[in-house]
């Protein structure tokens, strides 16, 4: 049975630079997931959610970013107030 008041604590780091990312301000849910390496660089998959808890995510944009620039994006989101989170019950 889900929890509807499921808190967004601190989640621990899963292996392979896998991770969730929620705004409460923005309603928006946003995964950093590795994505198939190329001989040159190495990829990650961000999938961004509108997500209002109790209800499931719905996805809103998908994108490929290199893993250097997705690990700046991480820092930045942190920073403006994105805060780490367990991956939604669906």
């Amino acid at each position: 049975m889900p929890n509807k008041d499921r808190s967004f604590h601190e989640a621990p780091q899963k292996a392979g630079g896998e991770g969730w990312l929620y705004s409460e301000q923005q309603q928006k849910l946003c995964h950093f997931k590795p994505d198939t390496a190329t001989v040159h660089a190495q990829w990650v998959a961000i999938r961004t959610y509108s997500y209002v808890p109790p209800r499931p995510p719905e996805p809103m944009t998908r994108r490929r970013l290199l893993r250097h620039n997705a690990v700046e994006a991480w820092q930045t989101m942190q920073k403006t107030g994105w805060r780490r989170c367990p991956p939604p019950v669906r």
